[in-house]
């Protein structure tokens, strides 16, 4: 008879799929930062030119309000990139476990059924992925035992 094991809670459930996800995520995010930067660098430089071309002195107050404007955006923009690839981790953690922990359960399983007229069938959790994958077992956990 096939035996039930105690389920085990792992904060990575495959770590090596896992990993990887989360490293395309963190290059993802470090990808698409310089964007921003470059539309900073665009937004104020075109600013600044502007004051210059009215003819206002480096030291005139709306210059000078422009490069601490710039200097706090450059901050904001560090601060959002390191929110941003925490945020990116998470959800690849999130969405990694979802499909690592799928198969998972389809592994155990595999490995647990020593005898197919004894064996389980796998229900799917609410967000799993691959479900079609655990019908296809049960279908054949149906057929096997007719």
């Amino acid at each position: 008879m096939n035996k039930k094991t105690p389920r085990r809670k792992r904060l990575l459930i495959s770590p090596r799929f896992q990993t990887l996800v989360a490293v395309h995520a963190v290059i993802t995010t470090l990808l698409i930062v310089p964007i921003f930067f470059v539309v900073e660098f665009y937004f104020f430089n075109l600013f600044i030119l502007k004051a210059q071309a009215a003819g206002l002195p480096p030291e005139h107050e709306l210059i000078q309000f422009m490069d601490r404007q710039r200097s706090l955006m450059v901050v904001l923009l560090c601060i959002a990139t390191l929110l941003g690839i925490l945020i990116n981790l998470i959800c690849s953690y999130i969405f990694s476990n979802r499909i690592a922990g799928s198969m998972y359960r389809l592994t155990t399983s595999f490995n647990q059924t020593l005898d197919i007229a004894h064996a389980e069938p796998i229900q799917s959790r609410k967000w799993d992925f691959f479900s079609e994958v655990f019908e296809a077992y049960n279908r054949l956990l149906e057929r096997s035992r007719s």
